[in-house]
C-alpha cells in the first residue's frame, strides 16, 4: 500500500494513523514506534527542504 508523504501533514497523518493501530492491537508498538521514527526523519526532510525553496528564492530576489 502506498501512503502520500509529500508534506509533514502527510507525515502526521501517517504517524496518527499508527498510533491508533498500535493503540487497537492491530501492528505490534515496536513496529509502530520504527515506523514512526521513520515518519519523523521523512518530516524532517520535507522541512528542510521547503527552507531551502524559500531561502533560494529569497536569494534570487536579492540579486
Amino acid at each position: 500500500m502506498r501512503v502520500k508523504l509529500d508534506s509533514v501533514t502527510d507525515a502526521r497523518k501517517e504517524m496518527a494513523k499508527l498510533y491508533r493501530e498500535a493503540r487497537a492491537g492491530k501492528i505490534d508498538v515496536q513496529d509502530a514506534s520504527r515506523l514512526a521514527n521513520i515518519l519523523m526523519l521523512i518530516g524532517r526532510m520535507i522541512e528542510g527542504s521547503d527552507f531551502e525553496r524559500r531561502l533560494e528564492a529569497l536569494e534570487a530576489g536579492e540579486r
